[in-house]
């Protein structure tokens, strides 16, 4: 088996159900009582949301190399990053590290590509919507991207960045992000990508219309046959 070195902590809640279900994976895999190998390394959210706040990429690109660098001296065999927000910049980290890193946009186009599904609504953070780094990963397998209005956009965001992270998560806010959705929709939407790992957690347990893709569980699952292959 092979090593994970996850980065974990943007936020800790859904890092949280990244090592249960890579462990939980694991084990319906090799059964007994085998689980992951793998080392987390968990950031301080606290340190990289005003530079998120500020659009400092490139203070933000510094921590994330450094902590990947560490992992692959630790023995990590590739790179996990457990959020969405920062494969903004996973090509740098990757080429830092010198390690495989499995891209979240990447896997999650080849989930949705599985299904027939031609265009899809995209909801994250604000870097997750109106970077291309998603919609080019999803382009290159033929599926057309829509996001949010940007009064939406906005809400999306803040209620991630200053709730979920948290683990605050709301009816209210619930209500609204399937407002959004619903909206979306009707607009021609045939699938909706839960891009941010905290908003499955937020959303288990609404009714959607259409087939979702819960990215923490795609990006776990590709994490598994990584460590396996």
């Amino acid at each position: 088996m092979k090593t994970l070195g996850l980065i974990g902590g943007t936020g800790w809640v859904s890092a949280v159900d990244y090592y249960r279900l890579i462990n939980e994976l694991i084990n319906e895999k090799l059964g007994g009582v085998h689980a992951a190998k793998l080392i987390l390394y968990s950031l301080n959210f606290g340190e990289i949301k005003p530079l998120l706040d500020v659009n400092d990429w490139d203070n933000i690109s510094r921590i994330y190399i450094d902590i990947a660098v560490k992992l692959k001296e630790a023995g990590a065999n590739c790179i996990v990053l457990a959020a969405n927000t920062p494969h903004l910049i996973a090509d740098k980290i990757k080429q830092a590290a010198q390690l495989p890193l499995i891209h979240i946009a990447e896997v999650t186009a080849k989930a949705i590509k599985e299904t027939g599904i031609k265009k899809v609504a995209l909801l994250g953070t604000r870097f997750t919507m109106e970077n291309s780094f998603y919609k080019d990963a999803l382009a290159d397998h033929g599926i057309t991207t829509i996001v949010p209005y940007e009064i939406e956009r906005n809400f999306i965001h803040n209620s991630i960045l200053n709730e979920m992270v948290k683990g605050v998560f709301t009816g209210s806010s619930m209500t609204t992000h399937l407002e959004i959705i619903n909206r979306l929709i009707s607009e021609g939407a045939e699938g909706v990508v839960y891009a941010c790992t905290e908003i499955p957690i937020l959303l288990k347990d609404a009714s959607v219309s259409v087939t979702t893709f819960d990215t923490t569980l795609i990006h776990a699952k590709a994490a598994v046959a990584f460590a396996l292959d």
